[in-house]
């Protein structure tokens, strides 16, 4: 039986759609129920706002349905935090993951590497102390060589400096990137190499359309990173 939840994650994944496309998609995952169901419920998602018909059987996913980033918080992620607390209690800094990005990605490389951005004058020091007591490899600021040879699709910690006034936010009581950050940062940092051309157009797409994103703070993080031109360009070229 089709749901209103199968029909708004299809819509939440492509930017304009047609409605043969979305039944294709349904009868692809045996997700089709019944048509008078199916049609009940894509016009609820229509008169609820979460939906929008742009002409006869073309839809497209309103601005008000995106939802707000949060980076996924794993046990592993949660013990590091409880840590870094503990041992480093003054310092500000925030974590993610590089599989937070796999779900944007139309090539799915395997991502498990862990970030930790820790303002300046700290990264050697919880270098040193991770390096002590972590069973994952450490890394403090990796070169493109170093990434390539011991971390993509590896287990690894790395250890990156903070820039100041990075948007950050709390995610179940951990410091975390805003997706505004993660977006400045996958358009220039070494450990993104491989978001290229058209796959680093597809993940900003991607991004655009599932989640809220504030242009204000994207390309004022953008500018103190000095990577305002580049993030301006993929707007461009993406017509975001």
């Amino acid at each position: 039986m089709t749901t209103t939840n199968d029909i708004f994650n299809f819509a939440s994944t492509h930017n304009v759609f047609t409605r043969k496309e979305l039944i294709s998609n349904l009868k692809s995952e045996k997700k089709t129920g019944l048509p008078g169901t199916f049609s009940e419920q894509l016009s609820r998602l229509l008169k609820s706002g979460q939906l929008i018909l742009i002409q006869r059987g073309v839809y497209k996913l309103s601005d008000k349905a995106r939802k707000d980033f949060s980076v996924l918080c794993s046990e592993g992620m949660r013990q590091i935090n409880k840590e870094i607390k503990s041992q480093f209690p003054y310092i500000d800094y925030c974590l993610w993951s590089g599989s937070d990005l796999i779900s944007y990605m139309h090539h799915l490389p395997n991502l498990r590497f862990l970030f930790i951005d820790v303002e300046r004058v700290a990264t050697e020091s919880v270098f040193h102390y991770l390096n002590g007591n972590s069973s994952k490899r450490v890394f403090l600021m990796p070169t493109l060589t170093e990434f390539e040879r011991y971390i993509i699709n590896n287990d690894a910690i790395i250890i990156r400096p903070l820039i100041s006034e990075s948007p950050l936010k709390l995610v179940e009581g951990i410091s975390t990137p805003t997706i505004e950050k993660i977006l400045v940062d996958i358009a220039g940092d070494v450990e993104f190499y491989f978001l290229q051309g058209s796959e680093i157009n597809h993940v900003y797409t991607t991004i655009f359309e599932r989640h809220n994103i504030n242009k204000n703070k994207l390309l004022r993080y953008a500018n103190r990173r000095g990577r305002k031109e580049e993030v301006e360009q993929l707007l461009r070229v993406n017509n975001l």
